[in-house]
């Protein structure tokens, strides 16, 4: 869908609108409207979330995680067609905290959208989204601990946004960048949950 837009990352958040215009909606039934398209929205999606208040909703991380895994793991496995669990229809998504999201994020929209465009697709298709899908697994299953410390999720969501961006837009640049910041990013994650203290 969005990948081919001049605007890719607005057209993803009026289709959350779409979603939420009655008042609320649920997680599965968001997903399902991207349709068969939906591996580089969603992951974009989740990598914004995670950066808004959002992501500081306890259970959100772990709920947005769970997607991120089911989805790589569906990219790794090439299959075509997106499927999630019906439990994510548990997860609601309310039109004020998507508002309020989307205020969170507006300011840097129009910049990004500018920037993406097909390029190198060679870092962008094919062993590349192999490669982005597992560093994607591992960045997301890093969110069941940094969701207990306020917007410790934001790092693995940024890079898993990025991931997302790269597939939807075909942007080979914008997947490099990902792998790059990757590596740098996985000492303070380590920090971030080694940090963290335990219950016993």
């Amino acid at each position: 869908m969005a990948g081919n837009s001049e605007k890719p990352l607005q057209s993803i958040l009026e289709k959350v609108d779409d979603a939420v215009e009655d008042g609320e909606t649920d997680l599965k039934s968001l997903i399902e409207s991207f349709g068969n398209r939906a591996f580089g929205p969603i992951l974009t999606l989740v990598g914004l979330f995670m950066m808004t208040p959002l992501g500081a909703i306890p259970g959100v991380p772990i709920a947005f995680a769970v997607i991120v895994i089911t989805f790589a793991g569906q990219l790794l496995l090439a299959r075509k067609t997106p499927w999630m669990p019906e439990v994510l229809r548990k997860v609601k998504i309310q039109k004020s905290k998507v508002d309020k999201a989307r205020r969170f994020v507006r300011p840097v929209l129009t910049a990004v959208d500018g920037i993406l465009r097909p390029r190198f697709q060679v870092l962008a298709t094919g062993p590349a989204t192999v490669v982005a899908a597992l560093i994607a697994i591992v960045l997301a299953l890093t969110m069941f601990p940094l969701g207990a410390v306020p917007f410790g999720v934001v790092i693995p969501g940024f890079l898993i946004g990025l991931f997302g961006l790269g597939i939807m837009a075909r942007d080979g640049f914008i997947m490099a960048l990902a792998f790059i910041l990757s590596g740098g990013a996985a000492f303070l994650i380590v920090r971030l949950v080694g940090a963290i203290s335990l219950p016993f």
